[in-house]
């Protein structure tokens, strides 16, 4: 495609007076010392806020979920997270065989058999009872 004479005239002249029109484009945000001091404390505390509802959106704490059976030992509950069989110590007495709780409390350290120890404080929350395994 060609360009007249015409045309590359009308395209200098468009480019010239652009130019010669155009100003400089100054910068005036009028920020004081303590606006940037509460920018930095608003950006701290978005931070903090993030941080916090992660830390509380996956730390559950210690707590064991699943259903509590009866064993020679006393009440044992498989793990509903790492299907590991605990053996409940500590506060069972509102547990019964047979009923699907969330308990809180904390392992022992050592457990003083096969079956690794739970020590639990208290019932989260009572399921109701286990479902029947075909």
């Amino acid at each position: 495609m060609r360009i007249g004479r015409w045309q590359r005239l009308a395209i200098a002249f468009v480019c010239c007076f652009g130019l010669a029109t155009a100003t400089q484009a100054k910068a005036q945000i009028g920020v004081s010392k303590s606006d940037v001091a509460w920018i930095g404390v608003a950006i701290g505390a978005i931070g903090a806020g993030i941080g916090i509802g992660i830390y509380f959106a996956f730390h559950h704490g210690h707590s064991l979920t699943g259903c509590a059976v009866s064993a020679p030992d006393g009440l044992q509950m498989k793990n509903k997270g790492d299907q590991q069989t605990y053996s409940l110590i500590g506060a069972v007495a509102a547990i019964k065989p047979g009923d699907r709780v969330r308990v809180s409390g904390k392992p022992v350290r050592k457990p003083s058999g096969p079956t690794p120890q739970f020590l639990v404080d208290n019932v989260s929350k009572d399921y109701g009872a286990c479902p029947a395994t075909p």
